[in-house]
């Protein structure tokens, strides 16, 4: 166990047994809680989406135990030197996950009854319901509104935009996949459609102050509009405040949500140029 994980299980008084039990901690509600609330703690989901879709505890990410590929899903996002704390229905299958991921070197901490436990002493007011990529908001749904300050020193507010295609990049300078995506978007998306007056595409730049988010714009390459978005907080109307970038989302000409990818992906954002091109040809 690292130094840190070492200090946490002290500060919060929580003692591992020896090796013949258990290889990991199963704490109460109190404790997990305690757990969660530290910078440095994962916070894993290990239900089916739908049963994550339908309410998790915030800032929770969604990997399905019982998905074949549970384990190599893990060593994907997990960091093995930050404690990892599970979580299921109430109890079953997050023991099943936390000695596999025991098992591969990882730190765990198990919620003991589950999400069941959870909301018998916390109620459901806590949970928060989003899929798997953390978006909060679904197709078909109207686009939360909100008023954005470009770089230009020019503001923009979505609910004037009616009439327009409108799509949103949620991104960040720190962000390798953003500037792996960003010069697919100036090429494929942007110049094919900038003279457009029934298209804006907007960048949405996850709270860096305006000297990071000009020099991330001129480092690549791009021209498209960039926004600022202090605090995070327009990112929070569309997807958990903690989760990942990059992320579009596709608004129609009603205002309402037509299509959201999540990281770069060609097959999804080939899809995402169709679905541009489809929608300013109606």
């Amino acid at each position: 166990m690292n130094k840190w994980f070492l200090s946490l299980i002290g500060l919060l008084g929580i003692s591992f047994g020896s090796c013949s039990q258990t290889p990991f901690k199963s704490v109460d509600t109190d404790e997990f809680k305690k757990i969660i609330a530290q910078e440095n703690v994962q916070l894993v989901d290990v239900r089916t989406e739908q049963e994550f879709i339908e309410g998790h505890i915030a800032n929770a990410m969604n990997i399905d135990v019982k998905q074949d590929n549970f384990m190599e899903q893990a060593k994907e996002v997990l960091n093995p030197e930050k404690v990892v704390a599970v979580y299921c229905r109430s109890g079953r299958r997050s023991a099943d996950a936390a000695t596999r991921l025991t098992n591969e070197g990882f730190q765990v901490v198990d919620l003991k009854g589950g999400i069941i436990a959870w909301t018998n002493k916390y109620g459901d007011t806590e949970l928060e319901k989003s899929d798997s990529n953390g978006y909060i908001v679904f197709d078909g749904q109207q686009a939360p509104d909100f008023t954005v300050k470009l770089t230009d020193g020019k503001s923009v507010t979505l609910s004037e935009q009616r009439g327009k295609v409108v799509m949103l990049q949620f991104t960040a300078s720190w962000c390798g996949v953003c500037r792996q995506e960003m010069p697919h978007i100036e090429s494929d998306i942007w110049q094919a459609h900038k003279d457009n007056p029934d298209f804006v595409l907007i960048g949405i730049d996850r709270d860096e102050p305006l000297e990071t988010v000009l020099k991330f714009g001129e480092s690549t390459g791009i021209t498209y509009p960039l926004g600022l978005d202090p605090g995070a907080d327009i990112y929070a109307k569309y997807a958990v405040r903690e989760s990942g970038i990059t992320r579009n989302v596709l608004i129609d000409r009603e205002g309402k949500i037509i299509q959201r990818t999540r990281l770069y992906d060609e097959k999804e954002f080939k899809s995402l140029v169709e679905r541009i091109n489809n929608e300013l040809n109606k």
